[in-house]
């Protein structure tokens, strides 16, 4: 079953724990949710832990075109409204 990917259709609450968030370096919506729940609190700290948001083929291999920090930020928000 191919990964879906984050669209204008899709937000970060829609997509299963496998998905991909950063494409450049393939780091899933899971990996990024266990990083904020043990501490990254914001984007630097889930670059650090994670890896994510720290490639530069955003414009390639991103679907939307574009870094994957939005998705990030809203996922750091999600989990502490502890969604």
């Amino acid at each position: 079953m191919p990964l879906r990917c984050i669209t204008k259709k899709f937000d970060v609450t829609t997509l299963d724990d496998d998905d991909l968030i950063c494409y450049c370096i393939g780091v899933d919506k899971k990996t990024i949710v266990e990083a904020i729940r043990e501490g990254a609190s914001d984007l630097k700290a889930v670059k650090e832990q994670t890896g994510a948001c720290t490639g530069s083929e955003c414009a390639e291999k991103n679907p939307n075109g574009r870094c994957c920090s939005k998705e990030i930020r809203q996922l750091i928000a999600l989990v502490e409204k502890g969604a």
